[in-house]
């Protein structure tokens, strides 16, 4: 019976890395959050540390179609890519 240690790095690969924002990062995404923008990253299967955002618009209806954005992210690029896309709708329909 092992400890289960030798598979922890495969488990770890699976996790969203850590991210510390900013506060203009932070105002985008509450903006998009209180105006039911709602951004998030989606993880490609069998493709540990990889994600792709995902974007819905308005308030949540069951069996809604998520649209999902083109590119791929790794444990590098998805946090600050996120932020992007909070900026971009936060400057979209800010009045």
């Amino acid at each position: 019976m092992g400890s289960g240690l030798k598979n922890r790095k495969k488990r770890d690969d699976y996790k969203l890395p850590q991210y510390l924002c900013n506060t203009e990062e932070k105002e985008h995404a509450m903006f998009c959050i209180r105006n039911n923008i709602r951004i998030s990253p989606l993880g490609i299967y069998k493709e540990p540390g990889k994600w792709k955002i995902g974007i819905n618009i308005g308030p949540y209806k069951r069996g809604e179609k998520t649209n999902v954005a083109p590119g791929v992210y790794d444990r590098d690029t998805i946090w600050p890519e996120y932020y992007k896309f909070c900026k971009y709708y936060y400057d979209k329909y800010r009045k």
